[in-house]
């Protein structure tokens, strides 16, 4: 595979590699300003799971996490080779999305010719950050996006240039390290295996080469679970794995979070800005094309595995395969308005990536143009509040030792991040305690136990019920035990007050009028 991929840059002439470094510029035009920006709660909360692995502390037992073991082990790799960098994990989630990019390249060329490669690639870049650039930060389908797009890859390059079972191995490895990024990807990963079965059969007519198929993808997940979970299985925590990654995930879908006015919602809003890309998709339909049911068939798996999620994020390993249909319809379209002068169309194809590149990142030109601080402020406050954790994480590193334990009330493990401290609970977020579930009271009681047995020597206290996620009927067990807990154990040693939605100052003193106006406010436990 590698021979055959060195053969494609070989045969890349000067246009290929003018149009790679305007897709590089475009790449870190959309990222220069955001890579440093202030951590958000979900990458707060990979990056301490990672901070606990790094110190050989087993996650799942120590930090109740709901994805599986993938997003922790790439946060862990970013943070040894940059210990120093918060960001870090978003370098190497670039690095990923830039390799899945390229991979997707490799598939339109294999899949449908030369031509379709270069439009896909272009339409990938600004769609995997979202309108907006919602989706500057690292979330778990971030990393997800290069083992999904690999098994793809596998799979059309034993199309493209014949089946061995080392692919078939291969791509059940990326397939299982795909889902253990996050399992929503099943539906993916089960229809390109299922695919590529039914291409088997209709190959052979053999139902033996069928199962000598399915046993080496097997195989290959076997071989990829067994890596991952191997450290937690040594340490006697595959129990705590299953209930938060699988156990607590089910209620959580059984919540009311995953609703189809969700779906139809984020439909809209991809209409509304980028309404071009659902009207070049359907040119596909100007030329059909023998394999359009399997590229129409993954798409709507990966529509399927959002689960009507309100969450963006739920929505990146839509947008390869969205680009790649669209990529059709461009050189469709323009193949139809050249049918009189073949040798126009590929002109005319790159005429229409480029209107249609421009369309889609019209919405996000003033985003690229801002300043780091701009950026942070602006998109931070509107979508995350508390941009002032780093200041107070550095607080909490002034006011406690490394060996102290800090908790952190709410949903903002970040400061644990920022102060490199640890957590007497594993219940980092207020997810598991506050969204009613069957087992919401039973980890109520927990976490106060674990505050009673490890009085922590620093309790944050975010005042904002956007940090604390309750719910009319979310048991009042903690929050009643917090209150007097703090009351008798703790005494205020200051906290941030908003001086408006953009400002704010920290205060070690805190009359009445700054106590209402924190956003994180900071206890200390009485000597």
């Amino acid at each position: 595979m590698t021979g055959i991929i060195k053969r494609e840059i070989q045969n890349l002439h000067w246009g290929h590699w003018l149009s790679f470094v305007g897709l590089a510029a475009l790449f870190v035009a959309l990222r220069w300003n955001n890579y440093d920006a202030p951590l958000i709660r979900d990458e707060g909360e990979y990056a301490y799971a990672a901070q606990l692995l790094i110190q050989g502390v087993t996650p799942y037992q120590h930090a109740f996490i709901q994805k599986p073991p993938g997003v922790i082990y790439s946060y862990a790799l970013a943070n040894i080779f940059l210990p120093e960098h918060f960001w870090s994990p978003r370098l190497l989630a670039y690095l990923f999305v830039a390799l899945a990019t390229a991979l997707l390249g490799l598939i339109a060329r294999w899949e449908f010719g030369e031509g379709y490669a270069l439009p896909a690639m272009w339409l990938m870049t600004p769609m995997v950050l979202m309108p907006g650039i919602d989706q500057y930060s690292v979330n778990t389908e971030m990393f997800m996006l290069l083992p999904l797009l690999g098994t793809v890859a596998v799979y059309s390059y034993s199309r493209a240039h014949g089946c061995k079972r080392g692919c078939r191995f291969i791509a059940g490895f990326l397939g299982a390290v795909t889902l253990l990024y996050k399992y929503t990807a099943l539906p993916i990963v089960a229809f390109v295996f299922f695919a590529w079965l039914i291409d088997t059969y209709r190959l052979n007519r053999k139902a033996m080469e069928v199962l000598k198929a399915l046993a080496f993808f097997v195989a290959g997940g076997i071989f990829a679970a067994a890596l991952e979970l191997g450290y937690f299985a040594m340490h006697g925590a595959i129990r705590e794995f299953w209930e938060c990654t699988v156990a607590f995930n089910h209620y959580y879908l059984a919540s009311g979070t995953f609703t189809a006015a969700n779906l139809w919602s984020r439909l809209q809003m991809f209409w509304n800005t980028w309404w071009i890309l659902f009207l070049i998709t359907c040119a596909i339909l100007l030329q059909p094309r023998p394999r359009l049911w399997f590229w129409i068939g993954i798409f709507l798996c990966a529509i399927i595995a959002i689960g009507g999620a309100g969450y963006l994020q739920y929505y990146i390993p839509i947008m390869p395969f969205w680009a790649l249909l669209s990529a059709v319809g461009i050189r469709a379209l323009a193949a139809k308005i050249s049918t009189r002068a073949p040798r126009l169309a590929s002109s005319a194809a790159n005429t229409i990536t480029a209107i249609v590149v421009l369309l889609v990142i019209q919405p996000d030109m003033l985003w690229m143009f801002r300043t780091k601080e701009q950026f942070a402020e602006k998109k931070m406050l509107g979508v995350f509040p508390f941009i002032e954790a780093r200041l107070v994480g550095g607080k909490v590193a002034e006011l406690s030792s490394p060996n102290d334990f800090v908790f952190v009330a709410g949903s903002e493990p970040e400061i644990l991040v920022y102060a490199q401290r640890f957590s007497p609970s594993r219940f980092i977020t207020s997810y598991a305690l506050m969204i009613p579930t069957p087992v919401a009271l039973r980890y109520q009681h927990e976490a106060i136990g674990d505050l009673q047995a490890n009085p922590p020597k620093i309790i944050v206290f975010p005042q904002s019920g956007y940090s604390w996620m309750r719910q009319s009927n979310t048991p009042p067990d903690f929050v009643n035990f917090l209150g007097g807990f703090l009351a008798q154990h703790y005494e205020r040693v200051g906290g941030y007050v908003k001086s408006d939605d953009q400002n704010g100052y920290w205060a070690t003193t805190l009359n009445l009028d700054q106590f209402r106006n924190c956003s994180l406010v900071v206890y200390k436990f009485k000597q």
